[in-house]
């Protein structure tokens, strides 16, 4: 037993120390009162280290987006639903496989990349456009103010406009990826007490 709890406790450190000891105690005692002393014993009743500490991993980032500040959409709260996002992928993945189950991760891992990959582009494609249109538009209005002032005032008004318009829709476009993260961490967190968290209880309640 304390070979398996030695082996779990290496892959929480991820955790801060209080929580890292509280879930080696619940484990400890879990494994004391079931009278299992083995380590062959503890991987057939809770499934191999990896197994629960990716479970366990998941239950911590799951309640760390719960709070108020992970539910905001700001970088902090969308960088943590993403790592959530994974955690849960990595325990779906370490319970018995369904074909619904597979779907599900399919699914998540799919709507995850396609948002990541889509945001990062289009954002990308519209500072380069955006600005680059607009610098140019603003350095070609100011050379010709004096020569063609109407002119120059024309291609400066353009290049003004240009800038606006790109910063506003890059904040736009960084406020739905942070909402689409949002959606893809809610599904994420159903599929997780779907098939993970109830099929924990129904075999404490078959215990």
């Amino acid at each position: 037993m304390t070979e398996y709890i030695q082996a779990l406790q290496k892959l929480l450190l991820q955790l801060t120390a209080a929580e890292q000891q509280d879930v080696v105690e619940y484990y400890r005692e879990y494994l004391q009162e079931a009278d299992i002393t083995t380590y062959e014993a503890a991987v057939a009743e809770l499934g191999t280290p990896q197994t629960v500490a990716r479970k366990v991993l998941a239950d911590y980032s799951i309640k760390m987006t719960e709070q108020p500040a992970g539910r905001q959409s700001t970088p902090a709260g969308t960088k943590a639903n993403v790592k959530m996002i994974w955690l849960v992928i990595l325990a779906l993945l370490s319970t018995p496989v369904t074909i619904p189950l597979i779907l599900v991760v399919g699914a998540l891992v799919v709507a995850a990349g396609s948002v990541a990959f889509a945001g990062v582009m289009t954002v990308l494609a519209l500072l380069v456009a955006g600005f680059a249109g607009g610098i140019v538009g603003v350095i070609v209005g100011l050379m010709t103010l004096l020569t063609a002032p109407w002119t120059g005032l024309f291609y400066l008004g353009l290049g003004l406009i240009a800038l606006g318009v790109s910063w506003l829709v890059t904040v736009v476009v960084v406020r739905l990826v942070q909402w689409l993260i949002q959606v893809i961490a809610e599904v994420a967190k159903w599929a997780y007490r779907r098939w993970v968290t109830d099929r924990k209880d129904k075999r404490g309640d078959q215990a």
